[in-house]
Protein backbone atom coordinates (compact mmCIF):
# COMPACT_ATOMS: atom_id res chain seq x y z
CA UNK A 1 0.00 0.00 0.00
CA UNK A 2 2.88 2.33 0.79
CA UNK A 3 4.08 1.85 -2.92
CA UNK A 4 0.62 2.90 -3.87
CA UNK A 5 -0.11 5.61 -1.72
CA UNK A 6 3.63 7.56 -2.96
CA UNK A 7 2.22 6.27 -6.44
CA UNK A 8 -0.88 8.18 -6.10
CA UNK A 9 0.49 11.75 -4.42
CA UNK A 10 3.26 12.06 -6.90
CA UNK A 11 0.25 12.01 -10.05
CA UNK A 12 -1.39 14.60 -7.84
CA UNK A 13 1.56 17.01 -7.32
CA UNK A 14 2.13 16.54 -10.96
CA UNK A 15 -1.31 17.88 -12.18
CA UNK A 16 -0.59 20.99 -9.39
CA UNK A 17 2.40 21.66 -11.39
CA UNK A 18 1.40 21.62 -14.65
CA UNK A 19 -1.60 23.66 -13.75
CA UNK A 20 0.77 26.41 -12.14
CA UNK A 21 2.31 26.79 -15.47
CA UNK A 22 0.39 28.89 -16.64
CA UNK A 23 0.70 31.54 -13.82
CA UNK A 24 4.22 31.67 -13.89
CA UNK A 25 4.42 31.86 -17.34
CA UNK A 26 6.14 28.75 -18.49
CA UNK A 27 5.90 27.55 -22.01
CA UNK A 28 4.65 24.12 -21.46
CA UNK A 29 6.40 22.21 -24.06
CA UNK A 30 9.57 23.65 -22.80
CA UNK A 31 8.63 23.00 -19.02
CA UNK A 32 7.37 19.75 -20.34
CA UNK A 33 10.56 18.52 -22.50
CA UNK A 34 12.90 19.74 -19.76
CA UNK A 35 10.93 17.72 -17.24
CA UNK A 36 11.54 14.31 -19.14
CA UNK A 37 15.18 14.48 -19.24
CA UNK A 38 15.07 15.24 -15.49
CA UNK A 39 12.69 12.44 -14.90
CA UNK A 40 14.98 9.94 -16.93
CA UNK A 41 18.15 11.15 -14.90
CA UNK A 42 16.47 10.67 -11.59
CA UNK A 43 15.38 7.36 -12.57
CA UNK A 44 19.56 6.43 -12.99
CA UNK A 45 20.61 7.79 -10.28
CA UNK A 46 17.82 6.86 -8.10
CA UNK A 47 17.52 2.97 -8.64
CA UNK A 48 21.54 3.57 -9.41
CA UNK A 49 21.73 0.20 -11.59
CA UNK A 50 24.81 0.38 -14.26
CA UNK A 51 24.01 -0.32 -17.45
CA UNK A 52 25.46 -0.14 -21.22
CA UNK A 53 23.28 1.51 -23.92
CA UNK A 54 23.97 -1.88 -25.98
CA UNK A 55 22.20 -3.85 -23.00
CA UNK A 56 19.22 -1.23 -23.02
CA UNK A 57 18.55 -1.73 -26.30
CA UNK A 58 18.86 -5.01 -26.84
CA UNK A 59 16.31 -5.78 -23.54
CA UNK A 60 13.15 -7.19 -23.85
CA UNK A 61 11.20 -3.90 -22.85
CA UNK A 62 13.33 -1.31 -24.61
CA UNK A 63 10.42 -2.01 -27.60
CA UNK A 64 8.03 -0.83 -25.47
CA UNK A 65 9.74 1.87 -23.75
CA UNK A 66 10.22 3.39 -26.87
CA UNK A 67 6.75 3.02 -27.85
CA UNK A 68 6.23 4.74 -24.28
CA UNK A 69 7.95 7.63 -24.85
CA UNK A 70 6.44 8.78 -27.34
CA UNK A 71 2.94 8.52 -25.92
CA UNK A 72 4.11 10.40 -22.66
CA UNK A 73 4.80 13.42 -24.22
CA UNK A 74 1.99 13.75 -26.82
CA UNK A 75 -0.79 12.88 -23.87
CA UNK A 76 1.42 14.49 -20.91
CA UNK A 77 1.38 17.94 -23.23
CA UNK A 78 -2.73 17.35 -24.08
CA UNK A 79 -3.19 17.22 -20.29
CA UNK A 80 -1.34 20.32 -19.57
CA UNK A 81 -3.13 22.04 -21.87
CA UNK A 82 -6.51 20.78 -20.75
CA UNK A 83 -5.57 21.65 -17.25
CA UNK A 84 -4.63 25.31 -18.14
CA UNK A 85 -7.55 25.82 -20.50
CA UNK A 86 -10.47 23.85 -19.43
CA UNK A 87 -9.66 22.94 -15.34
CA UNK A 88 -7.69 20.23 -13.57
CA UNK A 89 -10.73 18.11 -13.15
CA UNK A 90 -11.33 17.32 -17.12
CA UNK A 91 -8.17 16.23 -17.61
CA UNK A 92 -8.15 14.02 -15.04
CA UNK A 93 -10.95 12.39 -15.56
CA UNK A 94 -10.48 11.47 -19.18
CA UNK A 95 -6.49 10.61 -17.86
CA UNK A 96 -8.13 8.32 -15.25
CA UNK A 97 -10.95 6.70 -16.36
CA UNK A 98 -9.03 5.50 -19.15
CA UNK A 99 -8.19 3.05 -16.56
CA UNK A 100 -11.21 0.73 -18.71
CA UNK A 101 -8.47 -0.06 -21.30
CA UNK A 102 -5.38 -1.72 -19.28
CA UNK A 103 -8.81 -3.46 -16.90
CA UNK A 104 -10.68 -4.75 -20.15
CA UNK A 105 -7.06 -6.07 -21.17
CA UNK A 106 -6.36 -7.26 -17.79
CA UNK A 107 -9.65 -9.92 -18.01
CA UNK A 108 -8.61 -10.47 -21.63
CA UNK A 109 -4.57 -11.37 -21.40
CA UNK A 110 -4.08 -12.32 -17.44
CA UNK A 111 -6.76 -13.58 -16.18
CA UNK A 112 -7.92 -11.64 -13.96
CA UNK A 113 -11.50 -12.03 -12.60
CA UNK A 114 -14.46 -10.59 -14.65
CA UNK A 115 -17.31 -9.77 -12.84
CA UNK A 116 -21.61 -8.08 -13.87
CA UNK A 117 -20.23 -4.90 -11.81
CA UNK A 118 -17.30 -4.35 -13.26
CA UNK A 119 -18.74 -4.34 -16.61
CA UNK A 120 -21.42 -1.69 -15.26
CA UNK A 121 -18.32 -0.08 -13.79
CA UNK A 122 -16.64 -0.07 -17.12
CA UNK A 123 -19.87 1.53 -18.54
CA UNK A 124 -19.95 4.61 -15.89
CA UNK A 125 -16.79 5.14 -16.52
CA UNK A 126 -16.96 6.27 -19.94
CA UNK A 127 -20.28 7.80 -19.18
CA UNK A 128 -18.19 9.90 -16.67
CA UNK A 129 -15.72 11.16 -19.43
CA UNK A 130 -18.49 12.39 -21.24
CA UNK A 131 -20.38 14.16 -18.37
CA UNK A 132 -16.94 15.49 -16.96
CA UNK A 133 -16.06 16.93 -20.63
CA UNK A 134 -19.54 18.04 -21.71
CA UNK A 135 -19.68 22.17 -22.53
CA UNK A 136 -21.85 24.05 -19.53
CA UNK A 137 -23.02 26.88 -22.20
CA UNK A 138 -20.78 29.73 -20.34
CA UNK A 139 -17.56 29.03 -21.56
CA UNK A 140 -16.60 29.12 -25.60
CA UNK A 141 -13.23 27.55 -25.19
CA UNK A 142 -14.99 24.12 -23.83
CA UNK A 143 -17.63 24.41 -26.86
CA UNK A 144 -14.47 24.47 -29.67
CA UNK A 145 -11.76 22.13 -30.84
CA UNK A 146 -10.30 21.69 -27.60
CA UNK A 147 -12.86 19.45 -26.71
CA UNK A 148 -10.84 16.96 -28.49
CA UNK A 149 -7.96 16.73 -25.87
CA UNK A 150 -9.75 14.46 -23.48
CA UNK A 151 -10.92 12.35 -25.85
CA UNK A 152 -7.09 11.80 -27.01
CA UNK A 153 -5.99 11.92 -23.25
CA UNK A 154 -8.49 8.92 -22.82
CA UNK A 155 -7.26 7.06 -25.50
CA UNK A 156 -3.57 7.89 -25.25
CA UNK A 157 -3.29 7.67 -21.45
CA UNK A 158 -5.45 3.68 -21.77
CA UNK A 159 -2.25 2.51 -23.90
CA UNK A 160 0.16 4.18 -21.95
CA UNK A 161 -1.81 2.24 -18.89
CA UNK A 162 -1.97 -1.18 -20.82
CA UNK A 163 1.97 -0.76 -21.87
CA UNK A 164 3.02 -0.39 -18.68
CA UNK A 165 1.15 -3.35 -17.14
CA UNK A 166 2.58 -5.60 -20.38
CA UNK A 167 5.72 -4.46 -19.78
CA UNK A 168 5.17 -5.55 -16.20
CA UNK A 169 4.34 -8.67 -16.64
CA UNK A 170 6.41 -9.93 -19.72
CA UNK A 171 8.65 -7.90 -20.08
CA UNK A 172 10.71 -6.62 -16.72
CA UNK A 173 12.31 -9.74 -15.62
CA UNK A 174 13.93 -7.98 -12.25
CA UNK A 175 13.50 -5.42 -9.95
CA UNK A 176 16.30 -3.03 -11.40
CA UNK A 177 14.73 -3.25 -14.40
CA UNK A 178 11.97 -1.16 -13.34
CA UNK A 179 14.18 2.03 -13.50
CA UNK A 180 15.83 1.45 -16.48
CA UNK A 181 12.41 0.75 -18.12
CA UNK A 182 11.20 4.08 -17.37
CA UNK A 183 14.47 6.15 -17.98
CA UNK A 184 14.43 5.26 -21.71
CA UNK A 185 10.88 5.97 -21.76
CA UNK A 186 11.11 9.21 -19.88
CA UNK A 187 14.33 10.06 -22.18
CA UNK A 188 13.08 9.15 -25.46
CA UNK A 189 9.92 11.43 -24.81
CA UNK A 190 12.46 14.32 -24.13
CA UNK A 191 14.43 13.22 -27.82
CA UNK A 192 11.75 13.43 -29.64
CA UNK A 193 10.54 16.74 -27.42
CA UNK A 194 13.89 18.47 -28.54
CA UNK A 195 13.19 18.54 -32.24
CA UNK A 196 9.68 19.66 -31.42
CA UNK A 197 11.26 22.56 -29.92
CA UNK A 198 14.01 22.82 -32.78
CA UNK A 199 10.78 23.11 -34.74
CA UNK A 200 8.84 25.91 -32.96
CA UNK A 201 12.37 28.05 -32.12
CA UNK A 202 13.59 27.87 -36.18
CA UNK A 203 10.17 28.43 -37.90
CA UNK A 204 8.02 29.87 -35.18
CA UNK A 205 10.55 32.10 -33.81
CA UNK A 206 9.58 31.21 -30.30
CA UNK A 207 12.52 31.91 -27.49
CA UNK A 208 13.66 29.77 -24.89
CA UNK A 209 12.28 30.97 -21.24
CA UNK A 210 15.31 29.93 -19.11
CA UNK A 211 12.33 29.75 -16.11
CA UNK A 212 11.12 26.60 -17.75
CA UNK A 213 14.46 24.52 -16.52
CA UNK A 214 12.69 25.47 -13.03
CA UNK A 215 9.56 24.30 -14.44
CA UNK A 216 10.74 20.80 -15.92
CA UNK A 217 12.94 20.21 -12.49
CA UNK A 218 10.36 20.65 -10.48
CA UNK A 219 8.07 18.24 -12.63
CA UNK A 220 10.53 15.76 -13.51
CA UNK A 221 11.15 14.30 -10.14
CA UNK A 222 7.07 13.60 -9.62
CA UNK A 223 6.84 12.68 -12.88
CA UNK A 224 9.61 9.68 -12.60
CA UNK A 225 8.47 8.54 -8.96
CA UNK A 226 4.38 8.18 -10.01
CA UNK A 227 5.36 5.97 -13.03
CA UNK A 228 8.08 3.94 -10.74
CA UNK A 229 5.83 3.45 -7.34
CA UNK A 230 2.95 2.34 -9.47
CA UNK A 231 5.39 -0.02 -11.07
CA UNK A 232 6.32 -1.18 -7.98
CA UNK A 233 2.90 -1.60 -6.27
CA UNK A 234 1.98 -3.84 -9.56
CA UNK A 235 5.38 -5.73 -9.21
CA UNK A 236 3.88 -6.16 -5.18
CA UNK A 237 1.14 -8.78 -6.03
CA UNK A 238 -1.34 -7.18 -3.15
CA UNK A 239 -3.85 -6.22 -5.97
CA UNK A 240 -4.70 -7.91 -9.47
CA UNK A 241 -3.69 -4.87 -12.18
CA UNK A 242 -7.74 -4.81 -12.83
CA UNK A 243 -8.33 -3.38 -8.97
CA UNK A 244 -4.86 -1.52 -8.41
CA UNK A 245 -5.40 0.83 -11.67
CA UNK A 246 -8.99 1.79 -10.41
CA UNK A 247 -8.24 2.23 -6.98
CA UNK A 248 -5.24 4.57 -7.72
CA UNK A 249 -7.47 6.56 -10.15
CA UNK A 250 -10.45 7.12 -8.20
CA UNK A 251 -7.70 8.68 -5.01
CA UNK A 252 -6.07 10.64 -7.62
CA UNK A 253 -9.05 11.81 -9.03
CA UNK A 254 -10.86 13.19 -5.65
CA UNK A 255 -7.94 14.90 -4.29
CA UNK A 256 -6.73 16.67 -7.96
CA UNK A 257 -10.76 17.72 -8.06
CA UNK A 258 -10.12 18.69 -4.62
CA UNK A 259 -7.02 20.54 -5.16
CA UNK A 260 -8.28 22.38 -8.69
CA UNK A 261 -11.05 24.06 -6.67
CA UNK A 262 -9.10 24.98 -3.57
CA UNK A 263 -6.02 26.42 -5.35
CA UNK A 264 -6.96 27.35 -8.28
CA UNK A 265 -10.62 28.04 -7.57
CA UNK A 266 -11.94 26.35 -10.63
CA UNK A 267 -15.66 25.87 -10.79
CA UNK A 268 -17.71 22.90 -12.14
CA UNK A 269 -20.68 22.72 -13.71
CA UNK A 270 -23.21 20.07 -12.00
CA UNK A 271 -23.04 18.00 -15.13
CA UNK A 272 -19.50 17.85 -14.27
CA UNK A 273 -19.85 17.13 -10.56
CA UNK A 274 -22.05 14.14 -11.94
CA UNK A 275 -19.65 12.91 -14.12
CA UNK A 276 -17.28 13.36 -11.29
CA UNK A 277 -19.20 11.12 -8.86
CA UNK A 278 -20.18 8.36 -11.70
CA UNK A 279 -16.51 7.84 -12.59
CA UNK A 280 -16.47 7.15 -8.53
CA UNK A 281 -18.82 4.88 -8.60
CA UNK A 282 -17.51 3.02 -11.52
CA UNK A 283 -13.86 2.51 -10.06
CA UNK A 284 -15.73 1.19 -7.12
CA UNK A 285 -17.93 -1.22 -9.02
CA UNK A 286 -14.46 -2.53 -10.91
CA UNK A 287 -12.94 -2.81 -7.82
CA UNK A 288 -15.42 -4.60 -5.49
CA UNK A 289 -14.77 -7.98 -4.64
CA UNK A 290 -18.02 -10.20 -3.58
CA UNK A 291 -17.75 -13.07 -1.06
Amino acid sequence: MLFLTIGILCNVILLIIIKSFEKFKIPTLQGIVVNYFVAGTTALLFTGVPFTLSEVVKADFFPVSAMLGALFICVFYLISQTAQKINISVATVANKMSVVVPVILAFMLYGDKITPLKIIGIVLALASVYLTTKPNGTNSVRSGPLLLFPVLIFIGSGIIDALVNYANKRLIHSPSEDGLFTAFGFFIAGTIGIFCLLYLFIFKKEKFVPRSILGGIALGIPNFFSLYFILKALSSGVFESSELYPIANVFILILSSLAGVVLFKEKLSKLNVLGIILSVLAIGMITIKLA
